[in-house]
C-alpha cells in the first residue's frame, strides 16, 4: 500500500504549554512540534525535569491513564496534575528513565525487550525436539509420516505379505461382543483381526484395511490411518501376515514420539517457552529460577575470622550464647581449632561446621547440629515475628535446583532450533561462554548430547546478544515465510540492543542487575522494538553509562523513534546527543530559585554561539580544567590488585597510583564496574576490617594500603520527605544543639530531642512533623496541604518561640533555620564552626541555593550526585601528603551533571588529591578523563570480547600513542574544542530540516486471532476508519483483540511490575506483527445499560469524584440534631471515655484499616514491632504467635489495640493509650468493654462530634457515599433507592453486595421509605458541602450541574484539595451537554435510560479525556440512536481525528460507512466462512468488489415502499388503546398500538420510547397476565389500558446475557441439545451399554470428562499473573470421555456435533425436524456462524437477543397453528444492533413470519430498513428529555415520512434512495 499522509494541519502536530509554574518554573509558555526530537539541558536544578518529566510527561501520562477504570487507576501511579495553566495536544507519554529498574527475577532482558515473545514463537513453530534419553530426534507422527515410516519398514518385506493396518476397542464386560461387532459392521468395519481378553473386558482389532507390502496405495492408506486414529483414541496397530500367520509389526500413535524409547511427547506451543505462563514455568521455582534459602555468604560474612571471634553472624549475639557453647564442645571433641580463620579451614571442617555431624539423627543434645540445622530450627519457630525478622536477615536467592535456573520446565529444554553448522560457528565467537546447558533430566551421554544441533531455548538465552544476532542471521536464508517474518523481528531487536552498546547483555540477564543506564538503553529499544507511534517518549540521560563510541548509535535509535512518528523529549548533558537532536532548549540561568527559565531556544548549530554556560562550553570558550594536576612519576607508589577473574576479566593485574585522580575508562561492558564495585571495594573493605558482602574472584590485593574506602555509587539519598541537606551532611545535629543550648530552652523544658520534626514532644503533634496534610484521594493524584496546625513549619508553637541569635544580631526560630539556603546559613553561622564546616561542604560543591530543609526528594539527579558527595568530603579534609591517606571511589560521579557542574566537581577532585588523597572515578565523560593524572582503560570491546587491560597511562599518552577507542574519541574531543572537525563529532541533524518519515499506517500482519486468517492488513493513522462485514466475521477481533489489545498492552508494558499485575495487560493475540500502532482506548459495546445501583453519574465518573470531594471536604452534621459536628478536643474526648468506663475494664483500638482489598503484610508487620495483638475483622490475633493470611480480594477491617485500662490504672496511662491509638487511627479509637460483652463497641473521634447529644463520627470516607458498599447505603433498601421484591430476596440470601439487580421486576418498584430515593443512609445524607448533602447535586440536570461548578468559588484550601475532581467533572458534564444529554439528571437509574442515551453517557465517559495521537477502537457508537442523533455524534467522533486521533470503528450503519475516510470489509461469510480480508479503501472500493456482501447492499440496498400490505384500520382491526399516559416525559393523551401487526417505536434518543416501553407497556402487560380470573388490573403510570383482554401472554426479548456460566451454549437455550441426546441415547450401542439421554450431558458426572469438568478446558492460575485456560489434555476439548465419544451417530460423536456451526449442524440433522428447525431459524436470524457448543459469557448482545427470539420462534412450525405462541405481544428492544445489512433483511422476514402466525411485535428500533418494513410506526418527540414525551406521528411508513419530523425527514430521503 502506499504511503499514507496525514491530512491534519500543523497546528494539530504542535504540544502547547502555557503558564508552567511546576517547583522552580517562572510561568513558561513553550510550543513542542510533535514528531520532533527536542533536548533539554541546562545546569543541575535549573527546572528541566520540572518542564520535562512534572509538566509534560506527567499530563501526557495522567490523561491516558484515566481511560482505564476508577479502580484500575488506584494501581497506576498517575502523576501529580502539573501548575500549568494549559497543555494543548499532548499524546500518552512514557518515561524511560533511570528507575525503571524491575526487581522481579522473571523481568530479564529477553522480556523487557520483547525477545523472549519473538523466540518462544520461533521455538514453537520451527524448533525439532529429541529425546532426553537416547538423543534421537522426536518425530512428529501425522497420517502422511505414518504412511512414510510404513513405507520404510516394508522396504525388505516380501511383496506379496498382507499388510494389516488395524485400530483397537475394548469392549466392556456389560456390552455383548455380538452388538458391539454389529455396531461396527454398521459402520462398515466387517472383519475383526483378533480378540483378546484383557480382565473383564474384551480387546478387538478391528481392521480398517489391508493391503499387500508392494501394493500400497498412499490415498486409501492414509485415509485408513486418519480414521484408525481417530477411532483408535490416536494409536494404530500395523500386522504383518508372511504366510505363518499375522504378527503385530509396529504400532503408531499420532504426535511426537521418540521411536527408540516409544516415549510420548507434547506439542509445542509458544508458551511452553515461557517462564511467566505456569504452562511453561518451572513449578517448583514458578519461573524464577531461583528459591529462596540461607545464605552462606550472608551467614558468615568475614570468612577471615575465626569461629571464637564470631564467624557465623547469627550466633555473635547474646541470645545464642548457649549455641556458641556447643560450637566449642563439639568442635573440641572432633578436634577442630576456633583460632584458625574461617576461611582456611578444610573442606571436611566447613561441612561439619555447616551441615552438623555426619550422622546427625536429630539429637540436638548429643550431637552438632551445625548451621543447617539451627536454621531448619528456626523455621518451625517461623510463626513467631521476630523469627521472620531474624531469618529474613540471612536468606537469599539461591539457583533453583530442579530447573538449574533456566527458569522453564525440563520438557520446554527438549526443543532445539538451528543446525549442527551455525551451533559450531556460534561457539566458536564464545570460547568464556560455551552456552551449554544439558537438561537435568537428559540421561544421553555427554557426548551425545554436544552432537545435537542449535540450541534449547535457554541455551540462546545464555548467548550475548551479539552473538546471538550472528546466530539468527545464520539461520535467515532459506527461512519459511512465516519463520523469516519472525526472524526479522528478532533480528531488528537484536540490531538496536547493540546499536546502543549492549551487545555484551545476554537475554536471561535479570532486569534487576542491570544499572539504571542499561535498564534505560534496554526500555529505549524496546520502545523501537513494539513500534508504537504517536507517544511522547521522555528521556533522562539516555548517554549514561555509554562510552563516546557508542553515542551514535543510541542517537541513531531515537532518530528511529522520531521517524516513527514519536515526539521525543531528552533532558541530557552529553554534547554528542545534545547536538544530534533537531532542537535544544538551554534552563536556567542559574540553579533553584535562579533557574526556572529558558534562555536559549534554536537548532543545535545555533547554540555553539550562544552566550549561555551550556554555549561557551560546547564552543570551548570555556573548559574543564585542573588547578594542580600530579603527574605520575618513579616516586609513586601503587594499590595492585592481581589476578582478578570475575565475570569477564581475564586474569588481569591492575596498578592504581596513589593520591593521583585516576580514571577507570573503557565501552559499555568491558568490566570497569566488575573491577570497582565487585573486586576493588569489597576487597579492600575487608582488608581494613569492615564487613562487606562477597568479593569477586581475585588473587591478590598488594601495596601501599589505603588508611581508608569511601565508595560513592549511584544510589539515591532520600526515600522520604523528612530526609533534607541539613541532616544527611550532619549539620542538623550541631543547630538542635545550639537550640537546647538556649535558655528559653531550659525554661520550656526542652532538650537536644525535642528539636527533632521526626520525634520528641517539640514537634507539630498534628502532623508528626512533616508539616503537611496528607490527603488521600484514591483514583486521582493525592494531595499535600500545608499542616493547619503549624502552617508547614514542622513544630508546636511553644517549641517556635525558642530563637537564638545569629551572626545578624537577629534571632531564628529552628523553623526559620530550615528556611534558610546554605548560603545563607553559611553566612549567619560563621561563628559555629560545627554548623558551618558540613554546610560548607554543600557550598563547595555547588549547592549554596538549598535550603537545609529541603526534602531530598525533590533534589534533580545531579544534585543527588553531588550532596552524596559533600556528605562524605568532611572525611578527607586534612592534608596527608606523607601516609597513605584515603581512597574515594566514585561511580560515574558525572550523572546528571551539566558542564559547570563539572568543573565543580573536577574541582573538588584536585583538592582531595592535594591533600594526599586518592581518587578513582568510573567514568566516560570526557571532560573529566581529559583532566586525569592517570587512565587504566579496559576492552577492547564488552562483554566476552572484553576483559583485558588496553592502556594505562596519561591524557596526553592515551591521545598520542593508543589506538583504543577511548583515545579516538578524547582526540576527536581535544579537535573539538580547538574548533576543528565539529560536524563529525556532534553529528548534527540534516541541516535541510528533511527526514524520511515511515508509512503513517498501523500494519497488522499475520492475524490468525479466533477465525481471522492469516489477515494482514494496512489501517491508516490519523483517519476516521471503519471495519464493516457480516455478522461474526471478525470485525471485532480484528479491531479489539488484536488493534487495541496491542495498543494498550504496549503501553502498559511501559509501566511499573505492581501495576501490571493489579491492571493485566490483555493477552498476547494470535498475530505475526504488529507495526506502526499507537496507544489505543477501547469503547465497547455493553449489552446492558447498569444495574439498579448505576446512575448516569456513576457511569460517567461523576459520582466518583464527587465523592471524594464529600469525603475530604463534606462538614458532618449530626443526623439527629441537625447540628454543625465540630471538632472535639483529646481532653474532652478523655473525660468521656473516663466517664462512661470509670469502673470498667477496657480495650482501646486504634482503626487503620477500614473496608479495604488487599493482603496488608507489610502493614501488620509494622504493627508488630510496637504492638502484640490486632483485631481483624472482629477476631481478635496474637502478631506473636500467628501470621494473618488475608484475602486478597476481600474487604477487610483491621483494628491495633493500643492497650488494656482499668479502673485502678492511671489517668496518664489512660493519656499515654489514647495519645497512642489517636495518632494511629488518624484522630479516631473504638473501645471495647470487656466488663460487658455483650456492650457494642464505642467509637470516639477528635475529628467530629455533636456537641449536643455526644454522637461522635468517624473521619469522612468516599465510601460513605457509595451506593455498593454497606458502610454508607440505606439499611432498607440496600443502596437502590427502591423496594422490588428481587431487592427483597437478595436481602434474605445476605447477597446484597456480590450481584448487582439489573432490571426492575415486572410488578413494579416502589421508593424507599426510609432514604426516599437517596439510597444512602442519615449519617451519609447528613455530610454537606456548599450547603448542600450529595443526594442534592445527584437531582441536577446536567445542564444545571455545569451551571453550578463553573459558577463556584473555592477557598485556597478547597482548591488545593478539590480542583483537580472539579475539573474532571466539568470535562465530562462538557461532553456530556456536547452530545446533547443536559437534560438528564445525575442520579438517572441506569436502567431507566435508552440504548441511546447509555450509549452516548458511555462515549462522554471515554472521549473527554482531551488526548491526541491515540488510536480509540469503537464497537458500533451508533447502536441505540436515532439517525438525527447519529449524525451528531459523527460529528463528535470526526472531531477526534481533527485532533490528530485515530479512529477505528466497529460499524454496520450505513450512513457511518459512507463517512468514513477509509472502510476495511471483513468476510465474505460469518465464522469459519469469514476471517479474511474482501475489500478496503473508499465507499466506491467497498461497492466495486463483488465478493462484498457489503458492497452489494450499498450498490443495491433493500427496496421498501413504506406501505405495508395490510393496513391498520382503527375502526375494525384490533388493538391496544392506552389512555393518559403521565411519567417522567410522557405526557400522551391516547395512545393506539396495532395487534397483529409489526409496530416498530422509535424517536430521536431520549424522547421516551424505552419509558413507554417497558415502564408503561410490559410492566402494566405482564403483570395483568399474571392476574387470577376475576382480579381488576392496578394500571402504572397511564390511567388505562384497553384491549389487552385479546392477549394471551406478553413476552420481552431484550439484550441482556443467557447465560453466566461457560457450560450454557446455544444448544442447551434454546433446547435442541436436549433431542441431540436423546437421539444418542437411542442408538444400539447406547442402550446395549446403558446409556441414557443423561451420558450425554456436559453439566452432570457420568459421560463427561471429569478432568475438566465437562468443559473442554482447564483453567491455569499462577498468582498474580492472569488466569490461562488450555484445552483439556484428557479430552482435548471434546467435553466427554473416550467411551462415551466412542458413540457416533452418522460417523461423528457428541464432541464434534457440539464443535459443528449452526450451518453445518442444520444439513447434519436435516432428516431430524426437531433439530433441524430451530437451526435453520438461527441460520435465518444471521447466526448460522455459532458453534453449538459455543460458552454463552462469549455471545454479544445482539447474539443473545436473536438467540432468545429463535427460542420463541421455535415453537411457531410452518404449516402448525401453536396455540401457545398465538395471541403473543412480543417486545423487543432494537433486535438490529450488532447485524449487518444482510442479516437485518433476515431479522425482518423472521419477525414477520411472527406476525404471521397470529401474534403481535412491538419494536424500539433506528435501523431504517427496519422501519421502512413496518406495519405502523409510533414516532415520539419531537425532541429529547423534557423537550420530548410527545405522539408527534403515528402511521403507515409512507404516511409518516410525509411529516416534518425527524423521523419523518429521515424517512422520506431513505424510502427516496431505497425505491423497488
Amino acid at each position: 500500500m502506499s504511503k499514507i499522509q496525514s491530512s491534519h494541519s500543523d497546528d494539530t502536530r504542535l504540544i502547547r504549554i502555557r503558564g508552567a509554574r511546576q517547583n522552580n518554573l517562572k510561568n513558561i509558555d513553550l510550543d513542542l512540534k510533535a514528531g520532533e526530537f527536542t533536548v533539554i539541558t541546562g545546569v543541575s536544578g535549573s527546572g528541566k525535569s520540572s518542564l520535562v518529566f512534572d509538566t509534560l510527561y506527567a499530563e501526557g501520562q495522567r490523561r491516558y491513564v484515566e481511560t482505564f477504570s476508577p479502580y484500575a487507576r488506584q494501581f497506576l501511579d498517575r502523576m501529580d496534575r502539573p501548575h500549568v495553566d494549559s497543555i494543548e495536544g499532548v499524546p500518552p507519554a512514557i518515561a524511560i528513565d533511570q528507575s525503571g529498574v524491575v526487581r522481579t527475577s522473571r523481568s530479564t532482558v529477553g522480556t523487557m525487550t520483547e525477545l523472549n515473545d519473538h523466540i518462544k514463537l520461533l521455538f514453537a513453530h520451527h524448533a525439532r525436539a529429541f529425546c532426553p534419553t537416547c538423543g534421537d530426534e522426536v518425530q512428529n507422527y501425522s497420517p502422511q509420516n505414518i504412511f512414510e515410516s510404513i513405507t520404510r519398514t516394508l522396504a525388505d518385506i516380501s511383496p506379496d505379505a498382507r499388510v494389516y493396518l488395524t485400530f483397537e476397542l475394548r469392549v466392556p464386560k456389560n456390552l455383548p461382543i455380538e452388538t458391539a461387532e454389529a455396531a461396527l459392521s454398521s459402520q462398515g468395519f466387517s472383519k475383526i483381526l483378533r480378540r483378546e481378553k484383557a480382565g473383564t473386558d474384551t480387546r478387538l482389532w478391528v481392521v480398517l484395511d489391508r493391503f499387500k507390502a508392494g501394493r500400497l496405495d498412499r490415498t486409501r492408506a492414509i485415509d485408513a490411518i486418519e480414521q484408525g486414529l481417530d477411532k483408535g483414541a490416536g494409536r494404530i496397530d500395523v500386522f504383518l501376515d508372511e504366510g505363518e500367520g499375522e504378527f503385530l509389526l509396529r504400532s503408531y500413535r499420532h504426535g511426537f514420539i521418540c521411536a527408540r524409547c516409544d516415549r510420548t511427547f507434547s506439542s509445542p506451543y509458544p508458551s511452553l517457552f515461557s517462564f511467566n505462563s505456569p504452562l511453561g514455568a518451572c513449578p517448583t521455582c514458578k519461573g524464577f529460577g531461583r528459591v529462596i534459602s540461607v545464605d552462606p555468604a550472608l551467614v558468615i560474612p568475614d570468612p577471615s575470622r575465626t569461629l571464637r571471634e564470631g564467624a557465623v553472624k547469627p550466633w555473635t549475639t547474646d541470645s545464642y550464647k548457649e549455641i556458641r557453647e556447643d560450637l566449642e564442645k563439639y568442635a573440641a571433641r572432633k578436634g577442630i581449632s576456633l583460632d584458625v580463620p574461617f576461611e582456611q579451614l578444610t573442606p571436611e571442617q566447613l561441612k561439619w561446621v555447616w551441615d552438623g555431624d555426619p550422622d546427625w539423627s536429630g539429637k540436638w543434645q548429643t550431637q552438632w547440629y551445625g548451621v543447617k540445622h539451627f536454621f531448619e530450627w528456626l523455621e518451625s519457630r517461623a510463626y513467631k515475628m521476630h523469627v521472620r525478622v531474624l531469618l529474613s536477615r540471612y536468606r537469599s536467592y539461591v539457583r533453583c535446583e530442579d530447573c538449574g535456573g533456566s527458569h522453564l520446565k525440563q520438557s520446554a529444554l527438549l526443543w532445539r532450533y538451528g543446525t549442527t553448522e551455525n551451533r559450531a560457528q556460534t561457539l566458536a565467537r564464545v570460547p568464556l561462554n560455551p552456552a551449554r546447558f544439558k537438561p537435568l533430566d537428559a540421561r544421553m551421554s555427554d557426548e551425545t548430547y554436544d552432537a545435537l544441533p542449535g540450541f534449547h531455548f535457554h541455551e540462546l538465552a545464555m548467548l550475548p546478544i551479539e552473538v546471538l544476532l550472528g546466530f539468527f542471521r545464520t539461520m535467515r536464508p532459506g527461512a519459511l515465510k512465516d519463520e523469516a517474518m519472525v526472524l526479522d523481528e528478532i533480528l531488528a531487536r537484536l540490531s538496536y540492543l547493540c546499536d546502543v552498546g549492549l551487545g555484551y547483555l545476554t537475554l536471561d540477564r535479570q532486569s534487576r542487575t542491570l544499572s539504571g543506564g542499561e535498564v534505560q538503553r534496554v526500555n529505549l529499544t524496546t520502545a523501537l522494538g513494539t513500534s508504537l507511534v504517536n507517544t511522547l517518549f521522555v528521556l533522562d540521560e539516555p548517554s549514561i553509562g555509554l562510552h563516546p563510541r557508542d553515542m551514535d548509535r543510541v542517537n541513531s535509535v531515537m532518530s528511529r523513534l522520531s521517524r516513527a512518528g514519536n515526539t521525543l523529549v531528552v533532558v541530557e548533558h552529553d554534547p554528542q546527543v545534545m547536538l544530534a537532536a533537531d532542537r535544544l532548549i538551554d534552563m536556567g540561568p542559574g540553579a533553584g530559585k535562579n533557574g526556572g527559565e529558558i534562555i536559549f531556544d534554536g537548532t543545535t548549530r545555533s547554540v555553539l554561539g550562544a552566550r549561555t554556560s551550556t554555549g561557551e562550553y560546547l564552543s570551548g570558550r570555556k573548559r574543564i580544567t585542573r588547578a594542580h594536576p600530579y603527574p605520575v612519576n618513579s616516586k609513586t607508589k601503587y594499590l595492585t590488585l592481581k589476578g582478578v577473574t570475575e565475570h569477564n576479566l581475564k586474569n588481569i593485574d591492575v596498578h592504581i597510583p596513589l593520591k593521583h585522580f585516576v580514571a577507570v575508562a573503557g565501552v559499555s561492558g568491558a568490566g570497569k564496574s566488575t573491577l570497582i564495585s565487585d573486586v576493588l571495594v569489597p576487597a579492600l573493605e575487608r582488608r581494613l576490617g569492615k564487613s562487606t558482602p562477597a568479593v569477586g574472584s581475585f588473587q591478590e590485593l598488594t601495596g601501599l594500603i589505603p588508611s581508608d574506602i569511601i565508595f560513592v555509587d549511584q544510589s539515591p539519598v532520600g526515600r522520604t520527605s523528612r530526609a533534607n541537606p541539613a541532616s544527611y551532611v550532619g549539620a542538623f545535629d550541631a543547630i538542635r544543639k545550639l537550640f537546647a543550648a538556649s535558655p528559653e530552652a531550659h525554661l520550656a523544658g526542652l532538650g537536644y530531642a525535642d528539636f527533632s520534626f521526626n520525634s520528641g514532644k517539640g514537634r507539630c503533634p498534628t502532623c508528626g512533623g512533616s508539616g503537611s496534610e496528607h490527603v488521600e484521594m484514591q483514583f486521582l493524584s493525592d494531595v499535600y496541604l500545608p499542616c493547619p496546625e503549624c502552617h508547614g513549619t514542622r513544630y508546636r508553637q511553644s517549641t517556635l518561640e525558642v530563637t537564638i541569635a545569629l551572626a545578624d544580631k537577629r534571632r531564628y526560630s529552628i523553623a526559620d533555620v530550615l528556611g534558610f539556603t546554605v548560603d545563607q546559613a553559611c553566612e549567619l553561622f560563621k561563628l559555629y564552626p560545627a554548623v558551618l564546616e558540613p554546610l560548607s561542604h554543600l557550598r563547595s560543591v555547588g549547592l549554596g541555593y538549598i535550603t537545609l530543609g529541603q526534602p531530598l526528594t525533590t533534589l534533580s539527579g545531579g544534585e543527588n550526585q553531588r550532596l552524596k558527595l559533600a556528605g562524605h568530603l568532611s572525611e578527607g579534609l586534612r592534608v596527608n601528603r606523607t601516609g597513605s591517606g584515603k581512597i574515594f571511589i566514585f561511580d560515574e560521579p558525572t550523572t546528571g551533571l551539566h558542564f559547570s557542574d563539572v568543573n565543580v566537581l573536577v574541582h573538588i577532585f584536585d583538592s582531595l588529591v592535594a591533600m594526599g588523597h586518592t581518587v578513582v572515578v568510573v567514568e566516560h565523560n570526557l571532560d573529566v578523563l581529559n583532566v586525569a593524572d592517570w587512565i587504566i582503560e579496559l576492552g577492547p570491546e564488552g562483554g566476552d570480547a572484553g576483559g583485558t587491560v588496553t592502556f594505562t597511562g596519561s591524557p596526553d599518552e592515551l591521545v598520542h600513542s593508543a589506538g583504543t577507542h577511548t583515545a579516538v574519541a578524547l582526540k576527536a574531543w581535544r579537535e573539538t574544542l580547538n574548533g576543528h572537525d565539529q560536524e563529525a563529532f556532534f553529528h548534527f541533524p540534516d541541516s535541510t530540516g528533511q527526514r524520511d518519515r515511515e508509512d503513517n499506517v498501523i500494519s497488522v500482519q499475520g492475524a490468525r486471532e479466533h477465525n481471522l486468517k492469516n489477515l494482514s492488513v494496512s489501517i491508516p493513522r490519523d483517519r476516521f476508519n471503519v471495519i464493516t462485514g457480516p455478522s461474526g466475521s471478525g470485525k471485532s477481533t480484528l479491531a479489539f483483540d488484536i488493534v487495541f489489545a496491542e495498543g494498550q498492552r504496549r503501553y502498559l508494558e511501559s509501566l511499573n511490575a505492581y501495576a501490571r499485575t493489579m491492571v493485566q495487560p490483555p493477552p498476547l493475540p494470535d498475530v505475526d506483527a504488529v507495526r506502526g500502532i499507537p496507544p489505543s482506548v477501547a469503547i465497547e459495546q455493553r449489552t446492558s445499560r447498569g444495574g439498579l445501583r448505576s446512575t448516569v453519574a456513576t457511569m460517567t465518573e461523576i459520582y466518583h469524584f464527587l465523592r471524594l470531594i464529600f469525603g475530604k471536604l463534606g462538614t458532618p452534621y449530626c443526623p439527629n440534631c441537625q447540628i454543625d459536628c465540630t471538632s472535639v478536643t483529646r481532653d474532652t474526648l478523655l473525660e468521656e471515655i473516663q466517664t462512661l468506663y470509670g469502673n470498667r475494664r477496657i480495650e482501646i483500638y486504634a482503626p487503620v484499616i477500614r473496608h479495604k482489598k488487599g493482603v496488608f503484610r507489610a502493614e501488620l508487620e509494622l504493627y508488630a514491632t510496637k504492638y502484640r495483638h490486632v483485631r481483624i475483622d472482629g477476631r481478635k490475633v496474637d502478631l506473636l504467635t500467628e501470621t494473618p493470611s488475608l484475602g486478597r480480594h476481600n474487604e477487610h477491617n483491621i483494628d491495633v489495640l493500643a492497650g488494656t485500662w482499668s479502673h485502678g490504672m492511671s489517668r496518664e496511662e489512660l493519656e499515654q493509650t489514647v495519645d497512642a491509638a489517636l495518632l494511629l487511627g488518624h484522630g479516631v479509637l473504638t473501645v471495647t468493654d470487656l466488663t460487658d460483652p455483650s456492650a457494642q463497641d464505642r467509637l470516639f473521634s477528635t475529628a467530629s462530634g455533636c456537641p449536643n447529644c455526644g454522637m461522635s463520627f468517624p473521619a469522612l470516607d468516599p465510601k460513605l457515599f457509595s451506593y455498593n458498599s454497606p458502610v454508607g447505603t440505606c439499611q432498607r433498601c440496600s443502596g437502590y433507592g427502591i423496594l422490588t421484591a428481587a431487592v427483597r430476596k437478595a436481602q434474605k440470601a445476605d447477597n446484597l453486595y456480590n450481584d448487582e439487580l439489573t432490571q426492575v421486576d415486572a410488578e413494579g418498584d416502589v421508593t424507599c421509605p426510609s432514604c426516599h430515593g437517596a439510597r444512602l443512609n442519615p449519617v451519609a445524607l447528613s455530610v454537606r458541602w456548599k450547603d448542600r448533602n450529595i443526594a442534592d447535586y445527584g437531582q441536577m440536570t446536567i445542564e444545571q450541574a455545569a451551571g453550578f461548578f463553573r459558577d463556584l468559588t473555592l477557598t485556597q484550601r478547597e482548591a488545593a484539595i478539590a480542583g483537580d475532581a472539579i475539573k474532571e467533572i466539568e470535562s465530562r458534564l462538557k461532553f456530556l451537554m456536547d452530545v446533547g444529554l443536559g437534560y438528564l439528571t445525575l442520579d438517572r437509574s441506569a436502567p431507566t435510560l435508552s440504548g441511546g442515551e447509555a450509549q452516548r453517557i458511555r462515549l462522554a465517559a471515554q472521549l473527554g479525556s482531551n488526548l491526541r495521537g491515540v488510536c480509540y477502537v469503537l464497537d458500533e457508537p451508533t447502536i441505540g440512536l436515532h439517525p438525527r442523533d447519529n449524525r451528531m455524534l459523527l460529528n463528535v467522533i470526526e472531531s477526534l481525528t481533527r485532533k490528530g486521533n485515530t479512529l477505528l470503528v466497529v460499524e454496520h450503519d450505513e450512513d457511518t460507512i459512507r463517512r468514513a475516510e477509509h472502510i476495511i470489509d471483513i468476510g465474505p461469510q460469518a465464522g469459519i466462512l469469514g476471517g479474511e480480508l474482501v475489500a478496503q479503501g473508499s465507499i466506491s472500493d467497498i461497492e466495486a468488489c463483488e465478493k462484498s456482501v457489503t458492497g452489494k447492499y450499498l450498490r443495491e440496498p433493500l427496496p421498501h415502499t413504506g406501505k405495508p400490505e395490510t393496513r391498520f384500520d382503527p375502526k375494525t382491526d384490533s388493538r391496544l388503546v392506552i389512555e393518559s399516559t403521565a411519567i417522567r416525559n410522557l405526557q400522551i393523551p391516547q395512545l393506539d398500538i396495532p395487534l397483529n401487526r409489526l409496530v416498530v417505536l422509535t424517536g430521536v434518543s431520549g424522547s421516551g420510547k424505552s419509558t413507554l416501553m417497558h415502564e408503561v407497556i410490559y410492566r402494566n402487560l405482564a403483570h395483568a397476565m399474571q392476574l387470577k380470573k376475576g382480579q381488576l388490573p392496578q394500571w402504572e403510570n397511564c390511567v388505562s389500558i384497553k384491549g389487552w383482554e385479546q392477549l394471551k401472554r406478553v413476552l420481552q426479548v431484550d439484550q441482556t446475557p443467557i447465560g453466566k456460566t461457560p457450560r450454557s451454549c446455544p444448544a442447551t437455550y434454546v433446547g435442541f441439545y436436549e433431542h441431540i441426546r436423546n437421539l444418542f441415547a437411542e442408538l444400539p450401542e447406547s442402550q446395549a451399554r446403558g446409556y441414557d439421554a443423561s451420558r450425554y450431558s456436559f453439566n452432570t458426572k457420568g459421560g463427561r470428562c471429569e478432568d475438566c469438568g465437562g468443559q473442554g478446558f482447564i483453567t491455569l492460575e499462577m498468582n498474580f499473573l492472569p488466569d490461562v485456560k488450555i484445552v483439556c489434555e484428557t479430552c482435548h476439548g471434546a467435553r466427554f470421555d473416550p467411551e462415551t465419544l466412542s458413540v457416533t451417530w452418522k460417523g461423528h460423536n457428541i464432541g464434534e456435533i457440539l464443535q459443528m456451526t449452526v450451518e453445518q449442524g442444520a444439513e447434519f440433522f436435516k432428516s431430524q425436524t426437531l433439530i433441524s428447525h430451530p437451526l435453520n431459524l438461527m441460520k435465518d436470524v444471521g447466526l448460522g456462524y455459532l458453534k453449538l457448543g459455543q460458552p454463552s459469557p462469549t455471545l454479544s448482545g445482539g447474539e443473545a437477543q436473536r438467540l432468545k427470539l429463535v427460542t420463541e420462534l421455535a415453537k411457531v412450525r410452518e404449516g402448525v397453528r401453536s396455540t401457545k405462541s398465538k395471541g403473543t405481544l412480543y417486545v423487543l428492544d432494537e433486535p438490529t444492533v450488532g447485524l449487518h445489512m444482510n442479516d437485518v433483511a433476515k431479522l425482518i422476514a423472521v419477525i414477520k413470519r411472527l406476525v404471521a402466525a397470529g401474534n403481535s411485535v412491538i419494536v424500539i428500533e433506528h435501523n431504517l430498513d427496519m422501519i421502512a418494513e413496518a406495519d405502523w410506526i409510533i414516532d415520539l418527540g419531537p425532541e429529547a428529555g423534557t423537550g420530548g414525551g410527545q405522539l408527534c406521528a403515528q402511521g403507515t411508513p409512507f404516511e409518516v415520512s410525509k411529516t416534518k419530523t425527524h423521523t419523518g425527514l429521515a424517512l422520506k430521503e431513505f424510502l427516496k434512495s431505497h425505491k423497488p
